[in-house]
């Protein structure tokens, strides 16, 4: 049979297929976020069970919501703070030191890790089932019983101030600490939770102990629990370990929110002996829970959020400046920014800039194609399955719901969500959330080579000892 005739019978009786053309892709259907049982404790825990039993795997996760923010507020040059408290809160209880921890812990083949971003503190354990109860015991020592011995404060603070030392020479860090710093000016989320070599050098135990008394109480704490456990026996193991725990719980202190630059600026790091620029451009963006975060990720996607965007196709495929550039939109709980990240040559530094304020200017004044935004859909559909995948992913979104104050049905209703949006809905938000106008344009390499070039893009201010 000829192969005209064959392409002619596809798809009826003969059973035939044509694969000379791709399959119609079906409408995509949401996702139906597992449900999980939610309840508190006696003593106010909000407790999430996320029942699995197709592994005999248990982990829990404690959520506090608070967060390397507050280090603003305990003290003058303390950041750094939350981070190393939740660090040191795995180096020594009253009656176990790092050691014995670290031990028990690979004796049982379970892992147990902690640590802090700025709107949360966290401690997470796993293991096998039948060992669930001991590690869940030493996870609750850990918690309650926290030593913060002196020696463990000064190798952590020493190790940290030795990272940093080394970050000089790193042209993503030092782009990125100076972004924040600018964006974020004078708010908490200006200072890098890590710390900085100075205010390392201020935090005491006794600091320490003051941020634990502050964030870490049964008000502020999400426990979720995930695996081969029930709701009846999560609940009872957190009666059983923290019923007698009523440490008082203190509301975060005022919210500082940042205010937006009202003129472009650029600030130059200089990086001895560069060849190439480190560039993150950007100003102020949103909170988690703005309502039009949805609309903003679909066209953030578009812009510059995967391989074959807008940005990354421009100065990657088309000019040849990078390997690759990105955008995002970085969402805390009650602020944010949205910044476009690359590295080129230092003598096309200020055409990149060009480009990417080509691109921004682009997509808030055209509307964008129709296949383009199916083709962005398609992807952001099929992929948020796989976010999704493991009882911890899930968790993490169930968190995730709780801590920002999200509906229950959130997941319930995205993927649909995401393809109601028009082409109106994308020049809208891009109209509304991108100021190419106030830009912060944050770039470390040679500041004598750039300085002159980049004047017009804003007033130029070299940046120096910034540890």
């Amino acid at each position: 049979m000829a192969i005209s005739e064959i392409k002619k019978n596809a798809g009826t009786k003969s059973g035939i297929l044509d694969r000379s053309k791709p399959p119609k892709s079906g409408k995509p259907k949401d996702v139906n976020f597992p449900k999980f049982f939610e309840t508190k404790s006696s003593n106010g825990i909000t407790a999430l069970v996320i029942q699995d039993k197709r592994l005999p795997l248990v982990t829990s996760r404690f959520v506090f919501k608070s967060g390397a923010y507050l280090d603003h507020f305990m003290g003058e040059s303390k950041c750094g703070l939350g981070s190393l408290t939740s660090e040191i809160l795995t180096k020594g209880t009253e009656s176990r030191n790092a050691s014995m921890i670290a031990e028990e812990i690979d004796f049982l083949g379970a892992g147990l890790t902690s640590g802090c971003s700025y709107d949360a503190t966290f401690v997470s354990s796993y293991s096998l089932k039948k060992y669930f109860d001991e590690v869940f015991d030493i996870m609750t020592d850990v918690i309650l019983n926290p030593a913060f011995h002196e020696e463990e404060l000064e190798r952590s603070s020493d190790q940290r101030m030795n990272s940093l030392l080394s970050m000089i020479d790193d042209g993503d860090y030092l782009a990125d600490k100076i972004f924040n710093r600018h964006v974020y000016w004078d708010s908490p989320y200006s200072y890098p939770i890590e710390g900085e070599r100075a205010s390392l050098k201020n935090i005491t135990t006794g600091d320490l102990r003051n941020f634990y008394k502050k964030v870490f109480s049964p008000e502020n704490l999400i426990v979720a629990f995930v695996g081969d456990i029930s709701p009846d026996e999560a609940l009872q193991k957190l009666e059983n370990n923290f019923s007698e725990w009523n440490n008082n719980y203190t509301k975060a202190d005022e919210i500082i929110l940042p205010e937006f630059n009202k003129t472009p600026r650029v600030f130059l790091t200089d990086k001895k002996g560069a060849v190439q620029s480190s560039l993150k451009i950007g100003h102020l963006g949103i909170k988690r829970n703005n309502p039009d975060f949805i609309t903003l990720s679909v066209m953030n996607t578009m812009l510059g959020g995967y391989f074959t965007s807008r940005i990354n196709k421009n100065l990657r495929e088309v000019n040849g400046y990078t390997y690759g550039a990105r955008s995002v939109f970085s969402c805390y709980r009650y602020s944010g920014d949205f910044s476009v990240t690359t590295e080129v040559k230092t003598d096309i530094t200020s055409e990149t800039n060009k480009e990417i304020l080509k691109e921004l200017n682009e997509i808030k004044n055209k509307f964008v194609g129709k296949e383009e935004l199916q083709n962005v859909k398609n992807y952001i559909s099929g992929n948020f399955p796989m976010q999704l995948e493991t009882p911890n992913d899930i968790a993490s979104k169930a968190i995730s719901l709780k801590l920002h104050g999200l509906e229950d049905d959130y997941y319930n209703t995205y993927i649909r969500k995401v393809n109601e949006i028009t082409k109106e809905d994308i020049k809208e938000v891009a109209e509304k959330y991108l100021h190419t106008d106030r830009l912060i344009y944050s770039i470390s390499g040679k500041s004598d080579d750039l300085k002159d070039k980049m004047q017009q893009f804003g007033e130029v201010e070299i940046t120096e000892d910034i540890f």
